[in-house]
């Protein structure tokens, strides 16, 4: 048992003990079922309702744990943001679904740079309002031509453009639904978005001159194409003439290939894949987001601890579970964005409270914790949304839905240490599974000096603490293994060199075991950041 003095946290290595009341767990698993799960009330109304959980009473305290790796700034109270977005010229933009204000934020000096209030029909008249007076924007994107384009949930103008030059708004209502996500086609500067409760893929797409398409005075058209009413599509990838979407509640993705006029406008869309399960077993749960590097997809599993590698040649998933989370079961994986020339993958952990960084060629996961918490809301900001930096992919900024806030993760600042493991595949036999020799993993702890003059580290006392996590449960945890590290803890501020680590597995004595193919997340974590390193697990 390890007391972190920077986070007051107290972990339990080996097997972790979620130490969360009866209480807040109850509450925070109904707020996960009323979000996400398939209910018969309306979907739409679910997701455009979201609201922070448990508003703060004055006797509450948010806890600020202190962290070199991310930096947060406060927005104006009731800004409430949730879409984010870092233009070319790297200008981050978010939209206050309370407040109704599109604000641009400058990174340099960490102030707004301004906030142009919403204006339309919708707030002028009253026509369609939302009913908690939250109209919750998903999806942000930047056009071609610099314009900020934004979805607007329960309202009947779905999708929005702001104007850079004029500064002024122009509205969509020809739109079947709230588009959830989007994705700008960076070669004909079409904006791809899916609509998750309306069951639509769609793309705008600009017309010049006479048109039969312009005839509303707008260059631009809007065009759908229905996947169905059950669909739920939420995730999207553009590659080529491909359009790769998740379908969240049927578990599938599919590829589309574009179909194209002779003025090369998209006029169809054909499925050229599909891929799922079978009736008796699913093979992704909820897929939120997909990207395509290669021969492989990767995948967000929203209702479980994974994230998930589909190889297209061997038609095989490899799924690996984020580190084990002291304050909640699920951390809920949700939107990838890509990394530096197809490095890695970032990903957000809603529920987590973290986001992390998958190295997809070492195997390496690196999870960054979001400072501000409050431990009677589970530990949960609400980090919904983030956004890629594309001058420098190594960093992201998200958005704090629950505390005004937003924040940055700069990956290029050195973390002081690193796992590895000396094996590549570890075998247990399930056939005795009282077998008393234990199976065990050698590792090292890697020593990544870091120069104190620089001022980017101060270690101080900290512990280096270590935890397990694994494919085998939903959860993303080891099932009827029990693990014991050697030592249970290292002390970083007398890590100067690579420090040998041992786990040893076991089967719990009694217990039935599963034999197949898993994989092993390894951990070391000091309480703002952790490293994972994978091994595969075969059982036999």
């Amino acid at each position: 048992m390890v007391k972190n003095k920077k986070t007051g946290l107290t972990i339990n290595t080996g097997n972790i003990a979620f130490s969360i009341s009866v209480a807040i767990s109850i509450s925070i698993m109904l707020f996960l079922v009323v979000i996400f799960s398939s209910v018969s009330i309306s979907l739409a109304q679910t997701f455009e309702e979201t609201k922070p959980l448990n508003p703060l009473r004055p006797s509450q305290t948010i806890q600020i744990i202190p962290t070199k790796y991310v930096k947060e700034y406060t927005l104006p109270n009731g800004t409430w943001p949730n879409g984010i977005l870092v233009d070319s010229g790297g200008t981050v933009w978010t939209v206050g679904t309370k407040s109704h204000t599109l604000i641009s934020f400058d990174p340099i000096n960490g102030k707004v740079l301004s906030s142009y209030p919403l204006k339309s029909q919708d707030f002028n008249n009253g026509s369609k309002r939302s009913r908690t007076g939250v109209n919750m924007v998903w999806a942000m994107v930047e056009g071609k031509d610099g314009s900020i384009w934004f979805s607007q949930a329960d309202s009947s103008s779905p999708l929005w453009r702001f104007d850079r030059t004029t500064l002024k708004f122009q509205t969509f209502r020809s739109i079947s639904g709230t588009p959830f996500q989007m994705k700008l086609d960076n070669n004909t500067g079409n904006i791809w978005f899916t609509t998750f409760a309306a069951g639509t893929v769609g793309l705008v797409q600009k017309y010049e001159g006479n048109s039969t398409y312009n005839s509303n005075q707008s260059n631009y058209h809007v065009t759908e194409f229905s996947l169905g009413k059950s669909s739920y599509p939420s995730g999207l990838f553009l590659n080529g003439d491909s359009v790769w979407i998740t379908q969240t509640l049927d578990d599938k993705a599919i590829q589309f290939r574009m179909v194209k006029d002779a003025q090369g406008k998209v006029i169809n869309i054909l499925k050229v894949l599909e891929i799922q399960g079978s009736e008796n077993k699913k093979l992704f749960q909820s897929p939120y987001d997909v990207i395509a590097l290669d021969s492989r997809l990767w995948i967000t599993e929203h209702d479980a601890n994974f994230i998930t590698e589909y190889d297209l040649v061997s038609k095989s998933a490899t799924r690996f579970a984020v580190s084990s989370n002291p304050h909640q079961y699920i951390s809920l994986p949700f939107w990838l964005r890509e990394g530096v020339n197809g490095s890695g993958l970032w990903f957000n952990e809603h529920t987590g409270n973290r986001i992390a960084f998958l190295n997809t060629t070492d195997l390496e996961l690196t999870e960054y914790e979001i400072p501000t918490r409050n431990p009677s809301t589970g530990f949960i900001s609400n980090v919904l949304n983030f956004a890629a930096d594309p001058q420098d992919r190594n960093r992201v900024w998200f958005s704090e839905y629950n505390y005004d806030k937003i924040g940055i993760i700069n990956r290029d600042i050195p973390v002081p240490f690193g796992i590895k493991s000396v094996q590549r595949n570890i075998i247990m036999s399930s056939s005795d599974p009282a077998q008393s020799k234990p199976t065990t993993i050698n590792l090292e702890i890697i020593s990544k000096p870091i120069n104190s003059s620089s001022g980017l580290i101060d270690t101080g006392e900290d512990a280096l603490s270590f935890k397990t996590s694994g494919s085998m449960t939903a959860f993303g945890s080891l099932k009827n293994i029990t693990t014991e590290f050697s030592p249970t803890a290292l002390n970083l501020s007398g890590l100067t060199e690579n420090i040998p680590l041992q786990l040893q597995l076991r089967f719990e004595k009694g217990k039935q075991i599963v034999s197949g193919n898993y994989t092993i997340g390894v951990s070391a974590t000091d309480g703002t950041v952790t490293k994972t390193n994978f091994v595969n697990l075969i059982v036999k």
